[in-house]
């Protein structure tokens, strides 16, 4: 496992993708994968069962699976540490109070804590009309947020003070492991909070 921290001089507009965890800095996620796909042999298990499949159709078959996955490469990290945030009573309390009276604002302490996700999409493989074999990746997440405090103001976040964070990826496809990485940022650099971020999602609304 890959092991690096974000550098400071990281545009502050630019969001942190799952790929760019991956893969690093400057990388093209999808070609990256393609190579991963075919450097560990994940797909020919499956296109063992693909009698007069060719060489060339089995390596398109590898890139074509791995352009399947760019939105998922392309995910910003710092809208699933957003999403996490959107859940949490401490900063849901505050937003609302911050609605509830005009032009007020609350600092919210956050204990150290750590947010984890887990995406499982699938491409299908059809030959024919048959479906040959459904390719299933898992994208696994998990940030260690140390601990900091966040500007709630007007039912929105819209500033983080102090805190970094240590974001562990790993992505596999059918059980092989294609890419993993481990990363420390400033969290200022990963949640980008131009304009704030709202706290109050419809499903928290309503609860």
């Amino acid at each position: 496992m890959t092991s690096t921290t974000l550098a400071a001089d990281r545009p502050v507009d630019t969001p942190l993708t799952a790929g760019e965890l991956l893969f690093g800095a400057g990388s093209q996620p999808a070609e990256a994968l393609g190579q991963a796909i075919s450097e560990r042999h994940a797909t020919r298990t499956a296109l063992r069962r693909v009698r007069r499949l060719s060489s060339s159709a089995a390596g398109l078959v590898d890139r074509e699976v791995a352009t399947v996955t760019d939105g998922l490469l392309d995910m910003d990290l710092g809208d699933v540490l957003i999403a996490a945030w959107q859940r949490h009573a401490k900063l849901t309390e505050a937003a609302r109070r911050t609605l509830a009276i005009s032009g007020s604002e609350e600092i919210v302490s956050l204990a150290s804590h750590s947010i984890q996700s887990k995406y499982a999409p699938h491409v299908d493989l059809v030959v024919n009309g048959v479906l040959v074999h459904c390719f299933k990746f898992v994208l696994e997440i998990v940030v260690e947020v140390a601990a900091l405090d966040a500007v709630v103001r007007a039912g929105t976040l819209a500033m983080l003070r102090s805190g970094d964070c240590v974001m562990t990826a790993s992505l596999t496809l059918d059980g092989v492991r294609l890419a993993d990485a481990r990363r420390t940022a400033d969290l200022e650099l990963v949640v980008r909070l131009d304009p704030p971020r709202p706290l109050i999602t419809s499903s928290v609304a309503a609860a």
